[in-house]
């Protein structure tokens, strides 16, 4: 590239020591028109060439934005995908966890090969432990795989620990739940539980209180 500038340089040179050493002035004149017409087409075409660099950069910077979101877009779609593939995972997960209990409580003799959830616990009560896991299991799944909506599912709690076994499964499970993170899905469930089994079992409280003292208080009163 620097050798033809400077070959295109010394040609003008040339021509221009050319001109002058045999030119008249009438030539100098017509040469010096036709220059002129030639730098107001070179300030045109330097104009226009200026112009299509605008367009040009303008349009790859365009294109540069489009691949921008085209990226960001697929970047998204595979968090996306990869999100539900967890989420597909747990669920079958969590179904798997339910048949193997409903297989305890079908068969007495699976059943003891689950840990007791209290020493001594009579079989029954064990199995009945057993199907208020399952019970439990499936209000979380229903929870996280977005079939219920949170008030839902609490209602539902709050229906199902009326139920004295449900609220003494729940007792009896507490070994099991120390270990879960504080920052886990489950652990979200189990402080649910938690405050439905509180509720009734303050209802349940403050109830026999007032059997109990009902009528003192009221001659008191």
């Amino acid at each position: 590239m620097c050798m033809v500038t400077a070959v295109t340089l010394l040609a003008g040179v040339s021509v221009a020591s050319l001109l002058a050493s045999r030119g008249a002035v009438a030539d100098w004149s017509k040469w010096s028109d036709v220059g002129e017409t030639f730098g107001a087409f070179s300030s045109i075409i330097g104009g226009l060439t200026l112009l299509a660099v605008v367009v040009t950069a303008r349009m790859q910077y365009q294109e540069m934005r489009q691949g921008r979101k085209e990226l960001e877009h697929q970047r998204q779609s595979l968090v996306s995908n990869h999100l539900e593939l967890q989420r597909t995972a747990a669920a079958n997960l969590g179904m798997l966890h339910l048949e193997i209990l409903k297989l305890s409580i079908e068969d007495p003799e699976l059943a003891e090969v689950w840990p007791p959830y209290e020493p001594d616990l009579p079989p029954e009560l064990n199995r009945q432990y057993l199907y208020a896991n399952i019970i439990c299991q499936f209000q979380f799944r229903a929870l996280q795989d977005g079939n219920y909506s949170d008030e839902q599912v609490t209602a539902s709690l709050r229906y199902l620990f009326t139920s004295p076994l449900m609220r003494s499964y729940w007792r009896a499970a507490e070994f099991g739940r120390e270990s879960l993170p504080a920052d886990s899905p489950e652990y979200a469930f189990s402080q649910k539980v938690d405050a439905a089994c509180r509720e009734f079992e303050a209802v349940v409280a403050s109830a026999k209180v007032r059997a109990e003292h009902g009528p003192t208080l009221q001659q008191t009163a």
